[in-house]
């Protein structure tokens, strides 16, 4: 009886592991991230009807994650060219693909306040 137990314990704990380890996704490119980040926008119309058409992002690595900063393309979109103020900005973890965005919108429609804290998002 123990032996069938303790198989089924070690049964579980491995089929946990491995469904985590599938669910993982890992970024390793920048463009991967941007996407990522891109889809992001769009599916909370971040950008609003024009999705991402006016937006441009300057991407920053570290060993753990991308720092993806969103801001406005005024020179393609009508602004003036020598302006592009930023918007908000994103995280995605290398290891896992997870998203957080400091959004102030995004943080209003969780009922959040917003401090400028990133917060997880898809």
């Amino acid at each position: 009886m123990k032996k069938i137990f303790n198989k089924k314990i070690g049964v579980l704990i491995f089929s946990l592991v491995c469904a985590g380890l599938a669910n993982a996704a890992p970024v390793r490119s920048e463009n991967e991230a941007v996407r990522l980040v891109q889809n992001s926008i769009v599916k909370h119309k971040f950008g609003g009807s024009q999705g991402t058409e006016c937006m441009r992002f300057y991407v920053d690595e570290t060993d753990e994650e991308f720092e993806i900063d969103v801001r406005s393309n005024n020179a393609k979109c009508g602004g003036d060219p020598n302006v592009e103020p930023r918007l908000f900005s994103y995280t995605v973890n290398k290891r896992t693909g997870k998203l957080a965005t400091d959004n102030f919108d995004y943080a209003n429609s969780l009922g959040l306040e917003w401090d400028g804290s990133y917060n997880p998002i898809d």
